[in-house]
């Protein structure tokens, strides 16, 4: 049976976890909202300390991956229809459905829920 033990890690500015011992990079990500929180110095009493093959067993979560594109074409609308209907600017509907950008945060949020339910996106949009 092999022996767990402890291993110091570094955390690195984009969030990113990586092995003190060797410097790999390990599969776990950390909130840095939470780092300059006083909270985050202080230890909490019902956390246990993750052994390595712990921190190994961690899985990335992915955003979930819209594409606009297939979300206005579901809806059998242009893009100027979409984009006025949901208050969006044309330009900025036609750069995510040509890759130039992607939708980020709310804008990304707002997507995946006209995706699931664009009727209740309308009746909250005409309220």
């Amino acid at each position: 049976m092999k022996k767990e033990r402890i291993e110091r890690v570094r955390l690195q500015p984009d969030g990113t976890v990586k092995s003190g011992r060797t410097g790999r990079k390990l599969s776990a990500r950390i909130d840095l909202a939470k780092i300059d929180s006083a909270a985050a110095f202080e230890p909490d009493a019902d956390t246990p300390i993750l052994t390595v093959r712990e921190l190994h067993e961690f899985k990335r979560v992915e955003d979930a991956d819209v594409k606009p594109a297939l979300v206005r074409k579901k809806l059998h609308m242009s893009q100027a229809a979409f984009a006025k209907l949901f208050g969006l600017s044309v330009s900025t509907v036609r750069d995510w459905e040509q890759g130039r950008r992607r939708p980020e945060g709310p804008a990304r949020v707002l997507l995946q829920v006209i995706d699931r339910e664009p009727q209740a996106v309308r009746r909250a949009l005409a309220e």
